[in-house]
């Protein structure tokens, strides 16, 4: 599952959970896969992290030298 997908689902269930005529059992089982939701996200958005971190230091190893024109 993508980031996004996981994300939209987590809006969908925010948005019935947000509905006052919402049966408690139905509300629980909502929050119980929200909870799944979140995690998958939270686990992408490490993973990412570390991505870009290791993308940093890539760049950050680079050397700036001057450019040698002839004229």
């Amino acid at each position: 599952m993508k980031y996004e997908e996981a994300f939209e689902k987590l809006n969908n269930i925010k948005d019935k959970l947000e509905d006052p005529e919402i049966a408690l059992d139905e509300a629980i089982k909502l929050y119980s896969k929200s909870v799944e939701y979140t995690k998958i996200c939270l686990d992408m958005l490490k993973e990412t992290d570390g991505k870009i971190l290791v993308i940093k230091n890539e760049l950050d190893s680079l050397v700036e030298k001057p450019l040698d024109v002839e004229e």
